[in-house]
């Protein structure tokens, strides 16, 4: 339905008003874009992506390669050449390695690393962890074991 100076006045608007509403529809339609033209920047957009640019590898992004390296990490750190490594040092250890694309083994590094820097690596002799506390033994107490009101009055249960 359309809002016409004549539609408006035929219903009873009166004219001052009529002209406040035709004021604020038009200052509404200032950003209006016609079907048609919009049309028209769809069809050349789909013309120019038809020309042949490929689409992009997404496996080449930065953001692709940073998590490939973080699932690359989190893979070699579940293998047992890393098992020697001590678990707070893991990351130090992982950035001295080579990662390039023809790299040595994890294993022949983490054994160059480990005979320059020692710390970092378990040993076969760990001394054991102090405990504090008695060690937990035993069973919860059971109090005094004794006859007792069942057993006087012969109220014991059959079985």
């Amino acid at each position: 339905m359309a809002f016409t100076r004549k539609f408006l006045t035929d219903h009873g608007v009166p004219e001052d008003q009529v002209d406040a509403i035709m004021a604020e529809r038009n200052r509404t339609l200032t950003d209006y874009v016609p079907k048609d033209d919009v049309q028209k920047q769809i069809d050349a957009a789909l013309a120019e992506a038809a020309k042949g640019s490929p689409p992009p590898d997404v496996t080449q992004t930065p953001e692709y390669l940073e998590l490939l390296g973080k699932a690359q990490k989190l893979e070699a750190f579940q293998t047992d050449d890393f098992a020697s490594v001590k678990a707070p040092y893991r990351d130090i250890v992982w950035g001295k390695l080579d990662h390039a694309e023809k790299h040595k083994p994890y294993a022949e590094q983490l054994t160059e690393l480990q005979s320059s820097l020692p710390d970092l690596f378990k040993t076969e002799e760990e001394p054991p962890k102090p405990q504090f506390g008695a060690q937990p033994q035993g069973a919860a107490p059971t109090g005094k074991q004794g006859p007792s009101f069942m057993d006087t009055w012969g109220f014991v249960p059959k079985s």
